[in-house]
């Protein structure tokens, strides 16, 4: 799920349980993979661990195509430019394959029904089939590539990079307009990138005007000032945004896409077929409340306080604990008033430090590790939330969220 190198610590999601927090160190082992470097969100790893001491080892794993099978991205993009015809699939779960696909793929996962799989293939054995997924460590492109060599398709390819090295990359994924439609909230960022004027004559509900000139003009400020790049209004990295024009290919949306994931945005895609293609489906349209500023709500993680609920806390009560598990660097340079400090990487080792009794919020800088101590506390017992959200320490030691 996510990695802190500053605290030599990953969140690994594990199938019908909770997440699990295990630390690494020098004496880890890696296997499939040079170093935690090589390892990103959504990988599938197997890692060998005693609770409460670091990993032993941590293994990616990885699946592999058959010879001649498998091409990369270069490859990938000669067959989506040329003039031969292609049928594209997508082979992860319906779900990710709406959010946000390769344009022009169409969606089949391999662990359905195999006949049904099959026959929703072209009926020309020798048409060229490409199917992908959700990168080196995702099963499902080599499950297609068997069930449709299998029945006889001599003109299979593999691009087993998938969703992970096609973002990599900044290039485009298309989300579905009636998954779109049914996410028009706070939760969902929509913004249009065409001129206002135009934008004002009528717009998917909810949405911001913010015109492709403007996040080009942000990234000259984020330079020119030495800025870190932030989206106005949203500092959450991982928040869902959709971008649209009056088609997919746009030069605005695409400018705006690439600007917005050279930010290091990951959610971002681009709304299949654009405004035009969402009046087509006859998906609500407003010709008024056009919004210029964005009021993004993150969806709260289980057991994330909700930043008004942080902001209203009074952070000096005596049954309250507020735990700073940054670096001893981070408060070294800042220090948070009255917070009790544990790095992260010493959480399962300095329990008898917390007040059982109390109720604890943990903050970092981001999150990502708060919500990390968090899974390790609540799993020793303790009345544990976390802050969810980027903040800044003043010199008087007091906190904001940013």
């Amino acid at each position: 799920m996510e990695i802190s190198r500053l605290a030599n610590t990953i969140q690994i999601r594990v199938p019908d349980q909770e997440p699990v927090v295990v630390r690494f160190n020098e004496s880890t082992t890696f296997a499939e993979a040079e170093g935690i470097g090589d390892l990103g969100g959504n990988d599938l790893i197997e890692v060998e661990y005693t609770p409460g001491s670091p990993a032993t080892q941590i293994r990616k794993i990885v699946f592999g195509l058959p010879p001649g099978i498998e091409i990369d991205i270069q490859e990938m993009l000669g067959i989506l430019t040329g003039d031969e015809a292609y049928t594209l699939v997508d082979t992860r779960p319906r779900g990710p394959y709406l959010s946000g696909t390769i344009p022009s793929a169409m969606h089949l996962f391999p662990r359905m029904d195999e006949e049904e799989f099959i026959a929703a293939l072209p009926e020309d054995k020798d048409h060229l089939l490409i199917f992908f997924c959700g990168g080196a460590t995702c099963p499902y492109t080599g499950e297609a590539v068997d069930l449709a060599q299998g029945a006889g398709y001599t003109n299979v390819k593999g691009y087993q990079g998938g969703i992970p090295d096609w973002r990599r990359a900044q290039l485009p994924l298309h989300a579905d307009p009636n998954w779109v439609a049914e996410r028009l909230n706070p939760g969902h960022v929509i913004i249009d990138t065409r001129n206002p004027v135009i934008s004002a004559t009528g717009h998917l509900p909810g949405a911001v005007a913010m015109p492709a000139s403007n996040f080009e003009a942000l990234t000259d400020r984020f330079i020119r000032e030495d800025r870190e790049a932030r989206l106005p209004g949203v500092s959450d990295r991982r928040a869902p945004v959709i971008l649209y024009s009056d088609q997919h290919h746009s030069d605005d949306v695409l400018i705006a896409f690439r600007e917005l994931t050279s930010w290091g945005y990951g959610r971002v895609a681009v709304l299949k077929d654009g405004f035009e293609g969402w009046k087509d489906e006859g998906l609500p349209v407003e010709s008024d409340q056009l919004a210029y500023a964005i009021e993004y709500e993150r969806q709260l993680a289980p057991g994330a306080i909700a930043p008004e609920e942080f902001a209203a806390t009074d952070l000096t009560r005596d049954d309250l604990i507020i735990l700073d598990v940054r670096s001893d660097q981070e408060v070294a340079e800042a220090e948070i008033a009255g917070a009790i400090h544990i790095p992260l990487e010493a959480i399962e080792d300095s329990l008898e430090q917390l007040d059982q009794s109390k109720e604890i919020i943990a903050v970092c800088a981001t999150g990502i590790r708060a919500e990390m101590a968090r899974r390790v506390l609540d799993g020793a017992g303790f009345n544990v939330r976390f802050l969810n959200e980027h903040i800044e320490v003043d010199e008087d030691g007091s906190l904001s969220v940013l």
